[in-house]
């Protein structure tokens, strides 16, 4: 494929939410080790690309757009790994449904539809394995999109993902916040308290990939950042109780939040679920995970 100024593309990059998410302690570089339960939703940002005379960046969300930018810093690592995109020079436009801030991974899985699709209108076809290292200079969440996996066991500091034959079928309720909670932030939180929780759940863990029987999703579900978001922000606590409170069967924070999931048994339990927090003046939506063996599609 080589780029075309006439033409249009769009790419969708989805959501993830994470049903496990133990810490296993800060690295020597500064990073955090991880075991995750990683899977994609039918949330997706829609991300608009034409080729033009000089890069451009735009997105109906407040996010950065300049020069430290994750946006900016993608299409620098792609031009300094594959030549011919240095002679190409892109209009680029996010149009967000993932809010940012809120654990879903939304700019992580905008890196990686960028890191899958640019190199193919300069001609290139890259291994999985060459974008995968391009994408853990940006962010550690990028490898599991990059992957497109729809689940995945994702270990170390995100660069080892293990995509898995079971995924569950859910219907959920995600609940946002009104603010977001910073990912650095809320690992210094956990470093200051030192815990570690999780651990006690490892066996659990082990025997869900054994039997690889997504019917058990739901006793695996844990997240260490619950603990230190739930005392800085009491507010995040009170949402997942009411989630419960409104009928759904598991509720729990997804990555560093802020965003509170919540598991329905159908479609029309959630959207009752989400009626009922709006008429609380919460903002909410009812979605699915995602099942089938996609990447980043993409359309011209």
């Amino acid at each position: 494929m080589h780029g075309d100024e006439r033409t249009a593309y769009v790419l969708y990059s989805y959501a993830k939410i994470n049903w496990f998410l133990a810490i296993r302690g800060l690295r020597q570089d500064g990073y955090h080790d991880i075991t995750s339960l990683m899977q994609q939703v039918e949330l997706a940002d829609e991300i608009h690309i034409t080729l033009a005379s000089s890069d451009a960046f735009s997105c109906n969300f407040s996010i950065p757009l300049g020069e430290d930018s994750l946006l900016q810093k993608t299409v620098d690592v792609l031009r300094g790994a594959f030549p011919e995109l240095s002679r190409m020079r892109f209009a680029i436009t996010v149009k967000k449904s993932i809010p940012p801030g809120g654990g879903l991974g939304g700019g992580s899985s905008n890196a990686a539809a960028l890191l899958r699709f640019l190199p193919q209108l300069a001609g290139y076809r890259p291994q999985l394995e060459e974008l995968v290292a391009l994408s853990l200079s940006l962010g550690s969440d990028i490898p599991f999109f990059v992957v497109g996996a729809p689940f995945a066991l994702v270990e170390g500091r995100g660069e080892r993902v293990t995509p898995l034959s079971f995924p569950p079928r859910r219907h959920l309720v995600l609940l946002f916040p009104p603010f977001p909670v910073s990912t650095s932030w809320a690992y210094r939180k956990w470093d200051e308290r030192k815990r570690e929780g999780g651990f006690s759940l490892e066996e659990r863990l082990v025997a869900f990939l054994k039997r690889q029987d997504p019917g058990g999703i739901e006793e695996v579900i844990w997240n260490d950042f619950e603990e230190v978001l739930f005392e800085e922000y009491p507010v995040l606590l009170k949402y997942r109780n009411l989630l419960l409170k409104l009928g759904c069967r598991k509720a729990f924070l997804t990555g560093s939040g802020s965003t509170l999931v919540g598991v329905v048994g159908s479609r029309e339990e959630g959207e009752t679920v989400v009626d009922r927090l709006r008429k609380r003046g919460l903002s909410a939506l009812w979605t699915v995970t995602r099942c089938g063996d996609h990447g980043g599609e993409n359309h011209a």
